[in-house]
């Protein structure tokens, strides 16, 4: 176990000098109060002089002259001055006014069907053909054609048709082409419907003839090589050499 360390004892004088310098300090503080109150009101400046009321006027205040009333001014009527109004363009039109599309409906009932609708067309009971057969070829100048009025055939004569038929003979010229020799046309009918053509020839050599059913024209001359009357021919001879 440690000792305690040695007791260290003041000085005597120590002591003595704060007992003195405590009553001191209190006198010190006393002393510089009032001093300073003193020098606080001397540096204060004294206070401002109240300036003395100036004396009031009894002369009496002048009256102003009135004067004339200004001319009024004349106002000038203006003329108003019309403003063009602003025609909307196209384009602003189009711009400002939204465009609704169509909306798309749907509709939920099926379409009707339509059924055609049967057209009968009236069956003629007889078709003009126009058909004339040659019962006879050409004999010694005489041939014999026929229209079809009855039996197991087809393109029967109609009842009001008349088909046309004729014949046509050529004399050969110089050159090889032929000249019209002589001709003949009939229609052949219900009450009418055949004919024995008996052809008139020249007798030159190198004639020819020509039986025709149709609407086919005569040529009055015929050019070398040239066979006339197309399909319309039932019996003909072109000629042959001399």
């Amino acid at each position: 176990m440690s000792e305690p360390p040695p007791r260290t004892d003041v000085p005597e004088v120590s002591r003595s000098r704060r007992r003195w310098l405590l009553p001191a300090a209190g006198l010190a503080v006393v002393l510089a109060v009032p001093l300073v109150t003193v020098l606080v009101t001397a540096d204060a400046e004294p206070p401002a002089a109240r300036p003395a009321a100036a004396p009031t006027s009894l002369a009496p205040t002048p009256v102003a002259a009135p004067t004339s009333p200004a001319p009024a001014a004349t106002l000038t009527p203006t003329r108003p001055v019309a403003v063009p109004a602003r025609v909307p363009t196209p384009e602003a039109t189009r711009a400002s006014t939204p465009t609704r599309r169509p909306t798309a409906t749907r509709s939920t009932t099926a379409p009707a069907t339509r059924r055609p609708t049967a057209t009968t067309s009236p069956t003629p009971s007889c078709t003009p053909a126009g058909v004339v057969d040659v019962v006879q070829v050409f004999t010694d100048g005489v041939v014999k054609v026929a229209a079809r009025t009855g039996g197991d055939v087809t393109d029967l004569l109609c009842p009001g048709e008349r088909v046309r038929v004729l014949w046509a003979t050529y004399r050969r010229t110089a050159d090889g082409g032929a000249t019209l020799y002589r001709s003949e046309v009939r229609y052949l009918d219900r009450s009418a419907p055949t004919w024995t053509m008996r052809l008139a020839l020249s007798g030159a050599c190198g004639d020819s003839w020509y039986v025709v059913a149709g609407n086919w024209s005569i040529p009055r001359t015929l050019k070398p090589g040239v066979v006339p009357f197309g399909r319309g021919k039932l019996n003909w001879e072109t000629g042959g050499p001399c």
